[in-house]
């Protein structure tokens, strides 16, 4: 039995399997292009061809939208800063004024109709209640035309915008930036700044931030003595001096 084995191992020849190592071959598009080495000057001759000027002016559609979005560039960039405390009672005031005064116009006709005195007592009693039906919301609308009611800020282009009450109590918005705000060295009555010449009054504990209220009102700027170093006395004393010379 075992001499029929060999003779079997004899004849019949089975194959060997080999293990085989593959190596890792680079592509040869890849290793040229790792080959390449682009000068400074070369690059910089690429960058500033009006061809590549040209496709960095290629926009994709969408992107001015998506910057937009990005930037709040709408309604909600302004933000509320400022709320005045008196805007409520103001508005009521006028409102009741306006009121009064749309009556006695509505009821003057009537009562020169019906009445029985003379002519001259009628037409003074009826000029006399038409000064007071017109001075009266003129009077008011004065004061109260400098208060500002709301103010807001534009984070996107810097810039504030004032809220107050017109005549016929309608809100009238003005926009103004940091230097377009002047500070009168003696205030006027109920002005607490002037933006484009136009008067308002604020209230500093009123605001929600009050570094706008430092920043409008120039805190943040360098402080002015208001001294003439030339003369070495007030400013005002000096051009007084001046004029006197």
């Amino acid at each position: 039995m075992a001499g029929l084995v060999k003779s079997l191992r004899g004849r019949l020849s089975l194959p060997v399997f080999r293990a085989v190592s593959v190596k890792p071959t680079k592509a040869p598009i890849i290793s040229r292009l790792a080959s390449i080495n682009i000068s400074q000057g070369s690059s910089i001759a690429i960058t500033s061809s009006p061809l590549c000027s040209r496709m960095s002016q290629v926009t994709v559609p969408g992107t001015q939208l998506l910057s937009r979005w990005c930037h709040n560039e709408s309604k909600e960039a302004e933000k509320e800063i400022y709320n005045g405390i008196l805007s409520t009672q103001i508005k009521l005031v006028k409102s009741f004024s306006l009121m009064t005064s749309f009556i006695g116009i509505a009821f003057q006709p009537i009562l020169y109709t019906y009445s029985s005195a003379n002519a001259a007592v009628v037409l003074g009693a009826g000029a006399f209640l038409s000064f007071f039906t017109f001075a009266t919301p003129l009077l008011i609308h004065s004061v109260s035309k400098k208060y500002v009611t709301k103010l807001y800020y534009n984070q996107v282009e810097d810039k504030y915008t004032a809220v107050v009450y017109n005549i016929f109590i309608r809100p009238k918005k003005i926009e103004f930036k940091v230097n377009d705000v002047e500070v009168p060295d003696i205030p006027g009555m109920f002005t607490t700044f002037k933006a484009n010449s136009v008067p308002l009054f604020v209230e500093g504990s009123q605001f929600n931030d009050i570094t706008h209220y430092g920043k409008i009102m120039g805190y943040d700027k360098p402080i002015d003595l208001m001294w003439d170093k030339d003369l070495d006395m007030t400013k005002s004393a000096a051009e007084a001096m001046r004029k006197k010379m």
